[in-house]
C-alpha cells in the first residue's frame, strides 16, 4: 500500500472511532442517572477512560436492569484527557487519585443525607476500586452503606479493606487469574494504584481478607455468561444480571449498628 492509501485508511478509521465515541457518549448520557432512587442508588466509579471510552458502564446498567434492579444508577467520572490518551497518568498520579477519592466521599455523604432511608451501593471497576475504598475511609458520620462491589481492583493484594467492610452491609471483590495484562503485567511494571508493585488483587485476590469480604474468583462456568476472565468482559450484561444484581438485593443496612458484619469466608 502506498502512503496515500495508508493516509485514507487512517482517516477512515479515525472517523469511525470518532463516530463510535460520539454514539457511546450519547448512550452514557441517556443511561446515567436512570432509575428510581426510591428503590436504591448505585454509584458506578469508572476505570481509566482509555480512548475516551467509559468502559463497562453501558453493559453494567443493562445487566442490572436484566437482573431486576430498578434503582437509580449514577456514574462518577474522574478520568481525564491524559489518562484517556496514555492511561499511565491516571494510574500513577497518586495525589490526584486521592483528590478524586475525596470528591467521591463528598458525593457519597451528600447522597446519603439526601436519601436517608435508601440503600446506597458502590461499584468500582479497575482503578475505580481504589477510589471507592479510599472514599469509604473518608466518609463523615453517615449511616452505613449498602453493598460495595469491587470489579478487578487494580490495588495490591495486601491493600487494607477494614474501612470498607466496617461501613458497608457487604463487600464483594471479583478477580481473575486470566486478567494478566491490566492487573498482571501493568501493575508489575508501573505499580498498582496504591503504589505497590506486583500482581494486583484483580488478578490474584486479596491476601488475609477481613471478615465481611467475600471474594469471587473467575471460573470456566462464567463463560456461559460471556465473562471470559479478561479485564473487559466482567461487565457483560449476562454476568452482571446473574452474579452482581442479586448482591444488591435486600433491605438497606441503616437499621443495623455500624460494623455488625456477618463473617463471610472467601470462596471461588
Amino acid at each position: 500500500m502506498d502512503s496515500l492509501t495508508w493516509m485514507i485508511a487512517t482517516i477512515g478509521l479515525a472517523g469511525l472511532w470518532l463516530l463510535a465515541v460520539i454514539r457511546h457518549r450519547r448512550q452514557v448520557r441517556r443511561l446515567a442517572g436512570d432509575g428510581d432512587p426510591r428503590d436504591g442508588i448505585v454509584i458506578f466509579v469508572e476505570p481509566v477512560r482509555w480512548l475516551f471510552i467509559i468502559w463497562g458502564f453501558l453493559p453494567f446498567v443493562r445487566g442490572l436492569r436484566r437482573g431486576g434492579y430498578n434503582g437509580q444508577i449514577r456514574l462518577f467520572r474522574w478520568s481525564k484527557r491524559a489518562g484517556a490518551l496514555l492511561v499511565i497518568p491516571d494510574l500513577m498520579r497518586h495525589e490526584r487519585l486521592l483528590a478524586k477519592a475525596a470528591r467521591l466521599a463528598r458525593l457519597i455523604d451528600s447522597t446519603v443525607k439526601e436519601h436517608p432511608n435508601i440503600a446506597i451501593h458502590l461499584c468500582g471497576y479497575s482503578s475505580g476500586c481504589y477510589l471507592v475504598t479510599e472514599a469509604v475511609g473518608l466518609l463523615g458520620d453517615t449511616r452505613p452503606l449498602g453493598t460495595v462491589i469491587l470489579l478487578l481492583a487494580t490495588v495490591s493484594p495486601s491493600y487494607p479493606l477494614h474501612d470498607s467492610v466496617h461501613r458497608a452491609r457487604a463487600v464483594h471483590s471479583f478477580h481473575s487469574p486470566l486478567d494478566c495484562l491490566i492487573n498482571g503485567l501493568g501493575p508489575w511494571v508501573f505499580g498498582c494504584n496504591d503504589r505497590r508493585r506486583g500482581l494486583a488483587a484483580g488478578m490474584v485476590g486479596f491476601r488475609n481478607p477481613p471478615a465481611g469480604l467475600t471474594q469471587h474468583a473467575w471460573s470456566p462456568r462464567d463463560l456461559r455468561l460471556n465473562y471470559f476472565g479478561d479485564h473487559f468482559t466482567i461487565t457483560s450484561a449476562r454476568f452482571v444480571a446473574e452474579r452482581i444484581a442479586p448482591l444488591l438485593a435486600g433491605p438497606p443496612r441503616h437499621d443495623r449498628p455500624c460494623g455488625d458484619q456477618p463473617v463471610s469466608a472467601a470462596h471461588p
